[in-house]
This record gives C-alpha cells, sequence and structure tokens, in this order.
C-alpha cells in the first residue's frame, strides 16, 4: 500500500492505493469518491481483504477504497475545503483548489486501466444497479456484461464524472455501481453490499484474475432514470415498492389522500416512504424502462 498526498493553500487531502499483482489488465476500483457513500467504500475493502490473501492470477488490480477521505470523515459528499463535488470535475487541474487537485492526481492514477469500476451510492431507499453509457462505449457494455447484478441503467452522461471522462477521452471499459445506503449516516447495506462484492468476483474471474465458475446472470440493460412527480405537496403515502412493474396511469400512492398515478409503465427503482413533500421537491419515485434496441 501507498499513500498519495495533494496539497493546496497549506491544506492536504491523502488517498491510500492497494496494488495486487502485475502486467496485463490492468482492473482498477475506485470508492468514496463521495464522502458519505460508505457502502462502496466497504466493498472496496472487502476486495482488498480477498486479494491481501489471495493474489491474482493474472493482471494488476488496483483499489482506492476513500478517494475523498477528508469527505469521508466529515461524512459529506463534497469537499469540506471548497465544497467541490469531486465527481463533477474531472480530469481536474493540478493548479487549482484542493479538490481539482485531487481529481487531476487521481485521474492520473486510474490511466492505466483497462477496466475501470467506480463504487458510490444511491441513497437508502433505492435497488442497486449499475450506470454506463453503454450505448456510446462498447467496451463500457462488455464490461457490464460481466458484472453479475440484475440492473444495469443508462447513464444521462453528465460530464466532469470520472467514469464518462475515462471512457470518452481514454477510450476505457468504465462505469459506475450504485448501492444503497445503509438507514443513516456512516451505515453499510451489507445485503446489497454482498450483491456488489459478489458481481464483481464474477467479473473477475470472467478475465481470468480469480479462479472459480461464474456464480450470477448478466443483468437486465434499461434506459435511464426517470423521476415521478406528485401535483402538490402533502402528506406522502406510498402504495407500490421498489421492484414491482407499474403501467402508465396505475395508482402508486396518495397526497393528502388524492392519488398520484404512474406516469408511464416502468420498473419502481426508488419509492419515497412516507413522508411529507414540498413544492420544491415533489418527487416521489424513480423508475425505469427496458433499453429500446436500435
Amino acid at each position: 500500500m501507498r499513500t498519495v498526498t495533494v496539497s493546496e493553500s497549506g491544506v492536504s487531502a491523502a488517498y491510500e492505493v492497494h496494488t495486487f499483482g502485475s502486467g496485463a489488465p490492468h482492473i482498477t476500483f475506485t470508492a468514496g469518491i463521495h464522502g458519505n457513500e460508505v457502502s462502496g467504500i466497504y466493498v472496496a475493502q472487502q476486495l482488498i481483504a480477498f486479494f491481501t490473501q489471495n493474489a491474482p492470477l493474472r493482471g494488476t488490480v488496483k483499489i482506492i477504497p476513500t478517494v475523498n477521505a477528508t469527505a469521508m470523515r466529515c461524512m459529506q459528499r463534497r469537499s469540506p475545503f471548497d465544497k467541490e463535488d469531486l465527481n463533477r470535475i474531472f480530469p481536474g487541474n493540478a493548479a487549482g483548489s484542493l479538490s481539482h487537485r485531487l481529481a487531476a492526481s487521481i485521474y492520473a492514477e486510474t490511466a492505466d486501466a483497462d477496466i475501470l469500476v467506480d463504487l458510490h451510492c444511491c441513497g437508502q431507499h433505492g435497488l442497486p444497479y449499475i450506470l454506463s453509457i453503454y450505448s456510446e462505449s462498447e467496451k463500457a457494455r462488455k464490461l457490464v456484461e460481466k458484472i453479475t447484478m440484475p440492473i444495469a441503467v443508462h447513464s444521462e452522461g453528465t460530464p466532469g464524472q470520472l467514469f464518462t471522462e475515462s471512457c470518452r477521452k481514454r477510450n476505457q471499459a468504465a462505469c459506475i455501481i450504485e448501492l444503497p445506503s445503509g438507514a443513516g449516516s456512516g451505515t453499510v447495506n451489507l445485503p446489497v453490499a454482498e450483491q456488489c462484492y459478489a458481481g464483481l468476483m464474477d467479473m473477475l474471474r470472467t478475465e481470468g484474475v480469480v479462479a472459480g465458475k461464474i456464480e450470477g446472470a448478466a443483468p437486465q440493460f434499461y434506459g435511464t432514470l426517470k423521476d415521478a412527480e406528485a401535483p402538490e405537496g402533502g402528506l406522502w403515502r406510498p402504495e407500490v415498492k421498489k421492484g414491482d412493474q407499474v403501467k402508465a396511469g396505475a395508482k402508486i400512492g396518495t397526497v393528502d389522500g388524492a392519488a398520484v398515478y404512474a406516469p408511464e409503465d416502468g420498473m419502481v427503482m426508488s419509492i419515497l416512504p412516507c413522508a411529507y413533500i414540498f413544492p420544491d421537491d415533489l418527487s416521489v419515485m424513480v423508475y425505469i424502462q427496458p433499453e429500446k434496441k436500435a
């Protein structure tokens, strides 16, 4: 293990790099770009524990378990120093503020990756999924097919994310895995973390890095995430659950007793539990639809 430190105006940020094996393929895992997304950090640490005891059969595995350690220590998404969202500023700027320098360092550290998997969290109430720009990158699509988790979602392709910049500018096979968090600050969702770990181990088996048979199945591909909103604020009560298939016009819940309906057919990815909602945020459900073939 080695530690990389970046500094700016008297403040510093450091991250650990764990490297196992040598040669091709080069597979890199990152986690903790957002400091409060700890289920991904846990998965990265489990991978480190495995490779500490089991050297790769071929290739190089590099793991950066907590990219944004200062944000993680504060249990917040953004840097406590400059308030930047690290996953919106890649490839970074070595002459910029601390987060921009950290992004530039991580971007350089991941430059040799043939495969790059970035581990994140998607809040408490959703299903885990792989996020990729697989319509743009055949390499990215082939990578996603090897990760045996049930759901692959097409990204909107927001620039400045590590995986989008890596796919577009460096032609790497890269994706994000989004995992639900635990029910509180700093808590890990162990069932989905274990599901993710198993899916990544299957990918590593496919690459010949780890021994054993593939245990899971390739994901189903979907389009982008879509929001369903209530027409007004009030007390929201859901009547569907995540994983349900809903039809356009189906009742998904009520606000102060008034029915709220699904705008389109789709599968429920996340559903807000019983809660008060307000006009500035009326989103109550996130859903997806199967990928449309060209």
